[in-house]
């Protein structure tokens, strides 16, 4: 039996040059609480030159553009790794950040082993991202 919930990779891109502080409070709030465990955290920029900067949040801990992120927990940097930064950067815009998140449903974990204890198994995930939920929703709202 393993240990772990499923593990997710998310990329939240910002335009501009700065990320929004208000991201980490509620981020920090699901770790908190236990629904997640952030495994690596990385963040990338998109220089003139189009070449990627990255760096890990204790690389900017003097900055106060990253104040806010500061003490959140991860578990193991360097999993996130070039050849997914250079995916990811390949099309963002020039003078764009992103913030690579790699963590685990925690809340999963209880789950997993209650399924495994039953004698059933997972057979199929699929992450369906909240806007196309929203974009149904809407539309049968509509439809009704």
């Amino acid at each position: 039996m393993g240990g772990h919930g499923a593990v997710e990779f998310v990329v939240v891109g910002f335009s501009g040059g700065q990320i929004d502080q208000s991201l980490a409070p509620a981020l920090r709030e699901q770790v908190e609480k236990g629904t997640i465990r952030i495994i690596d955290l990385l963040f990338v920029q998109k220089e003139a030159d189009g070449s990627e900067r990255t760096f890990e949040l204790d690389e900017v801990a003097g900055d106060q553009t990253f104040a806010e992120f500061r003490g959140i927990p991860q578990e193991i940097d360097g999993l996130i790794g070039p050849d997914d930064v250079a995916e990811i950067s390949q099309d963002m815009p020039v003078g764009a950040t992103a913030m690579i998140i790699l963590f685990e449903h925690a809340w999963l974990r209880d789950l997993r082993r209650a399924v495994e204890s039953s004698g059933g198994q997972v057979m199929f995930t699929e992450r369906i991202p909240g806007e196309i939920v929203d974009a149904v929703e809407e539309a049968a709202a509509k439809a009704a």
